[in-house]
């Protein structure tokens, strides 16, 4: 298989076998074995930094860092407790955040969320009346994938994200389609701070962190600029024949949109903590002797809710923040998570006993760390079926060819100052189209972007990637709203008289 390594350090741990005997059961899968697989697979795609945690029941028996936290002079070796993003694996920390709540009785799975957050409310009020804690988070709101995640480029934060869920028209009808989404997670976070009394991040450290001895572990709200363990982000693509990898100069961007989704996405931890983590699920809840999460209630967190995907020899569940998978070689409980230069992977093999987590410091897929882990099965299996690592890596370094858009006719525009002027929409707040040197100028809140025409009376947001934004006419062709189309529809915002 050609190697697409450029760059990379040195293995900095040896791994560590705290169990020989379990390698020793099967001929195909041992420390070796295993160590060179993650290492094969680190130099293929040129990943700038990764570690990866097996365990098996409450033992870790494989830990080890691969690479650098950083392609220029500040790189250091990754070790296990080199911190990185873990992205959407963040969901299932919020999810099980959410368990220990109900544990206390004051929240049920069955209660309405407006039980316990009357100022919740989404577009349908038959929807908001009828919807329940257990359909928070698991991607069948009725909205399209994504939806409002364009929302924090504008510099809307997680409470007034929280808030615009009630202009949001769904696409589909409630409870009926699959469709991944990261700002439902704030309804999860809301519950957990009214019951516990503590911000989210407070509530983590309290609940999860601290009884499972997750010590490097934080979020991002409060420790992505200070801390000197985090690995940096770099982007992670391919130049002509080359898998290549860059630093992300994009720090405060991410920040901004990151912190407005948290609990869907910005906790920070470690190899090392990562293995803690998978021991409790194992545990049925439990971690060092003690019921972190009471059985009951560690069991719905994995109980299928929404079908997400299948074939005919698959059938994937979204579960509360983990995606079940069913297939011949048994169970996958797992997630993935990629944002700004971070990807990680959690499985877990609850036939097998095991769990496995890969967190690494390059943003474009998840494919290395599925390669890993299908190959690890694999290996635990004694069988050889498929070569994931040219599976995964073909993928990426030949996607299939993308379909050939249709051309647009470009329309012409109206003069730019028939646009110009103050629009408003209730919880939104106020956008300024102005005229500076001939071009249009868009601003929302403390976001300011020069307009790019499209077509007609729909424009680009230049600096908030392909967002588009739409003005309307009356019947007289003067502009009298606009809106920005971020997939489900927002409604408009009206000019201001």
């Amino acid at each position: 298989m050609k190697n697409f390594n450029k760059f990379c350090f040195a293995a900095t741990l040896a791994a560590i076998l705290l169990c020989p005997a379990i390698f020793a059961q099967n001929k195909k899968f041992s420390a070796e074995t295993f160590d060179k697989l993650c290492n094969d697979v680190f130099k293929e795609w040129n990943l700038p930094g990764m570690a990866v945690v097996v365990v098996k029941g409450d033992e870790t028996i494989f830990l080890k860092g691969y690479g650098t936290t950083a392609l220029d002079s500040t790189g250091t070796p990754v070790t296990p407790k080199t911190q990185f993003v873990i992205a959407s694996t963040s969901k299932a920390v919020t999810a099980a955040l959410l368990a220990t709540v109900i544990d206390q009785g004051k929240v049920k799975w069955e209660d309405t969320v407006v039980n316990h957050l009357p100022d919740f409310k989404l577009y349908d009020p038959w929807v908001t009346a009828n919807f329940q804690v257990r359909d928070i988070m698991v991607h069948k709101t009725g909205f399209r994938p994504y939806a409002t995640d364009d929302l924090p480029q504008f510099g809307y934060d997680r409470d007034q994200v929280y808030r615009l869920l009630r202009h949001i028209q769904p696409t589909y009808s409630f409870r009926t389609t699959y469709a991944y989404n990261n700002a439902m997670y704030t309804v999860a976070a809301k519950i957990i701070e009214k019951y516990t009394n503590m911000s989210w991040d407070d509530a983590i450290v309290e609940r999860i962190f601290k009884p499972l001895e997750m010590n490097s572990s934080t979020t991002g709200n409060r420790s992505y600029f200070s801390s000197p363990a985090l690995a940096k982000g770099h982007s992670h693509f391919m130049d002509k024949d080359t898998i290549k990898a860059v630093i992300r100069a994009d720090r405060d961007r991410a920040f901004r949109w990151l912190s407005a989704v948290a609990p869907a996405g910005f906790v920070m931890s470690t190899a090392e903590d990562m293995g803690n983590w998978l021991k409790m699920h194992l545990g049925k809840g439990k971690f060092n002797g003690k019921q972190v999460i009471s059985e009951a209630n560690h069991r719905y967190l994995f109980v299928p809710q929404t079908i997400s995907g299948h074939d005919s020899v698959t059938l994937n569940n979204y579960a509360q923040g983990w995606t079940v998978e069913q297939s011949s070689n048994g169970r996958l409980i797992r997630h993935t998570g990629l944002a700004y230069g971070y990807t990680a992977f959690v499985g877990i093999m609850p036939e097998m006993d095991m769990g496995i987590a890969i967190l690494t410091n390059a943003g474009a897929t998840t494919n290395p760390h599925m390669a890993i882990t299908r190959e690890m099965i694999e290996m635990l299996k004694g069988e050889d079926k498929r070569d994931w690592r040219e599976f995964y890596l073909s993928s990426f370094t030949h996607p299939r060819p993308a379909r050939e858009q249709s051309k647009i006719d470009t329309i012409p525009q109206l003069a730019n100052s028939d646009y110009t002027g103050e629009f408003y929409k209730e919880d939104f707040g106020t956008i300024t189209i102005s005229e500076e040197e001939s071009k249009l100028v868009f601003q929302l809140n403390n976001v300011k972007s020069e307009l790019r025409h499209k077509t007609a009376n729909t424009f680009f947001i230049r600096s908030a990637g392909n967002i588009e934004i739409e003005f309307f006419t009356n019947p007289h062709n003067k502009i009298e709203a606009l809106t920005l189309k971020i997939g489900d529809p927002i409604g408009n915002f009206t000019r201001v008289k």
